[in-house]
């Protein structure tokens, strides 16, 4: 009489294509070893300044509104025309940001410090409550920053110099003009007011 002999059978996981059993012991997972480059040195050599330009610029513009002589205050909301974003460029790596621009106001030499990025010209779009007492037409409120553009050499080591450009803004101003009068006909010139002027008092094609 022959005697039943157990038979044991061994499962074998697949995955991915590729099968493996295994038999007692523990698991070991594979560590993974990622390598990663060595941070570049500090960029803290002499910044050189090439063209730096500054011009006051249009950012916003109110809706026209018709005012009578016993109106009073009126409120005017600013209605986009442009947003200056602050940036850098450059060519390679070069200075931390805030380094740059740092030296930046250092060049300008201005009593207001330039916006650094995150911080648009959309911080100064504020409504305009003027007061209209005595007064009569059609007037619009006009929104201005003055606007950096600026180009820059630093020296990081090596023989290969680092360029690079800036764009930004610092400072606010504010112009009431009423139309029919041409600002330009009256003595301001400024580019940013006669833009205002044009763009909503002017006559369309």
């Amino acid at each position: 009489m022959r005697r039943a002999v157990p038979v044991v059978v061994l499962a074998c996981a697949v995955a991915g294509g590729v099968s493996g059993c295994r038999v007692g012991g523990d698991d070991t997972k594979a560590a993974t070893r990622v390598t990663r480059p060595a941070p570049a040195p500090a960029c803290t050599g002499a910044i050189r300044w090439g063209r730096v330009s500054e011009e006051r610029t249009l950012i916003a513009v109110s809706r026209v509104v018709t005012v009578r002589k016993d109106d009073g205050e009126v409120r005017l909301s600013p209605l986009r025309v442009r947003e200056l974003v602050p940036r850098v460029e450059t060519s390679g790596a070069g200075p931390s940001t805030e380094r740059i621009f740092a030296s930046l106001d250092k060049r300008l030499g201005d009593a207001f410090e330039v916006a650094r990025p995150g911080r648009t010209s959309t911080a100064v779009e504020h409504p305009d409550v003027a007061d209209f007492l005595g007064d009569s037409g059609r007037f619009v409120s006009a929104w201005g920053v003055r606007a950096v553009e600026a180009t820059f050499t630093a020296d990081c080591g090596g023989t290969t110099p680092v360029y690079g450009s800036v764009s930004t803004w610092h400072g606010s101003s504010d112009a009431s003009l009423q139309c029919g009068v041409d600002p330009a006909e009256h003595g301001n010139k400024e580019r940013w007011v006669t833009e205002a002027y044009t763009l909503a008092c002017g006559h369309g094609s």
